[in-house]
């Protein structure tokens, strides 16, 4: 087919009106649609018999960033292969060519002559990977790296490949030899500061970074080792960790990045492991806030006999709750010296006020409870 016939061919398919235009000296056909989100704007040129397409969204479109879109070789090698564009205004720095898009037109012979360019950031690709591997990573049905490639004036959304080195049973993660991608601030911030303490996860930035976690009471510890093999030791309060080391994966220079700090410790937490029939489980500690322990006690523990949990406070002070077979609440507090445990049934009340002290004073006050038991472990 010749440019023009292609040209009337995509007008016979979409079905909309298709404005001629030049947009950087490159002949162009521009359709747009208004829908509640903003216009939708998709511009189609024509050249030798090969279709290049752009799609703007969400009223992001611009004849500056189509014009450096344009410029980019529309050739599509099934890899990722960025090209640098600089446009004033601009968040996005990269473009790349993905295509052809096959089998998803109603016309298959159009699809197999076109090749989209998108505009993304350094941060979010990996150069060289296979074309469906990062449509496989920015998937909805992924980890929430979703890029809204047609939105041009987004922000990015930094990628992180990471993999958990250790078991984590029931968590957000499971351990692999193989790296999955993930938004690298939900990385961060939920996975890497919430997780089982002495869990790592591995977290790699594309730009070869790479950081090595685990949580250690209510601090996130481990290494930042450089594309160069240079390391640091990360020592960081853990909900610091995107505000000191997120720069790394937007790109930024390394250097004089701070890796350690003290911060101001985190007060009314616990650690906790439970174990319910019918409302979950925690096999490794996880931190959490005294307000949800205690919430714990009416909403998991006492639904069901046999549920139980165990509460540790920074140094290792220990106060456990089980349902008993008739729906009531024992809470005992283990002497590893002697070989017993001392408790007694209480009220979520009572419990509540021991958790606190647990909590606050880094201490478990069961021994002076009137009416303790001293149960032998043998």
């Amino acid at each position: 087919m010749t440019d023009e016939e292609i040209a009337e061919r995509i007008r016979q398919v979409r079905r909309r009106e298709q404005r001629p235009s030049v947009i950087g000296g490159h002949p162009v056909l521009i359709e747009t649609v208004r829908l509640p989100t903003g216009a939708v704007t998709t511009v189609h040129r024509v050249l030798d018999g090969r279709i290049t397409v752009l799609r703007a969204g969400a009223d992001s479109f611009s004849d500056d960033v189509a014009r450096a879109l344009l410029d980019v070789p529309a050739v599509s090698t099934g890899k990722i292969e960025p090209f640098a564009v600089d446009v004033p205004g601009l968040r996005l720095d990269r473009a790349v060519a993905l295509g052809p898009d096959l089998g998803s037109g109603p016309d298959r012979e159009l699809d197999e002559r076109t090749v989209t360019v998108v505009a993304v950031h350094h941060s979010e690709i990996l150069p060289g990977e296979a074309e469906a591997d990062f449509h496989r990573a920015i998937s909805s049905r992924g980890t929430g790296l979703v890029h809204r490639l047609n939105e041009w004036n987004r922000h990015p959304v930094p990628r992180a490949d990471a993999r958990l080195l250790d078991d984590w049973p029931g968590g957000l993660m499971r351990r692999s030899t193989r790296f999955h991608p993930w938004p690298a601030e939900r990385m961060l911030t939920l996975v890497a500061p919430d997780g089982p303490a002495g869990v790592r996860v591995e977290i790699q930035g594309m730009d070869g970074h790479v950081l090595t976690l685990q949580r250690r009471w209510d601090r996130a510890v481990g290494t930042l080792t450089s594309p160069g093999g240079a390391s640091a030791a990360v020592d960081l309060p853990r909900h610091d960790l995107w505000a000191r080391l997120g720069p790394v994966f937007l790109g930024a220079d390394p250097a004089g990045l701070v890796t350690a700090a003290e911060g101001v410790p985190e007060s009314d937490v616990l650690e906790l492991r439970y174990q319910t029939e019918d409302h979950g489980s925690a096999a490794l500690p996880r931190l959490e806030s005294l307000d949800s322990c205690v919430a714990r006690l009416d909403r998991q523990i006492l639904r069901t006999p046999g549920n139980w949990a165990v509460f540790t406070s920074r140094s290792d002070a220990v106060i456990q709750v089980e349902c008993t077979d008739d729906g009531r609440l024992w809470l005992e507090t283990p002497e590893p010296d002697t070989k017993q445990s001392l408790g007694r049934l209480v009220t979520v009340r009572e419990a509540t006020a021991l958790l606190e002290v647990l909590a606050r004073e880094d201490r478990s006050a069961v021994a002076g409870l009137p009416g303790v038991e001293a149960v032998p472990w043998d």
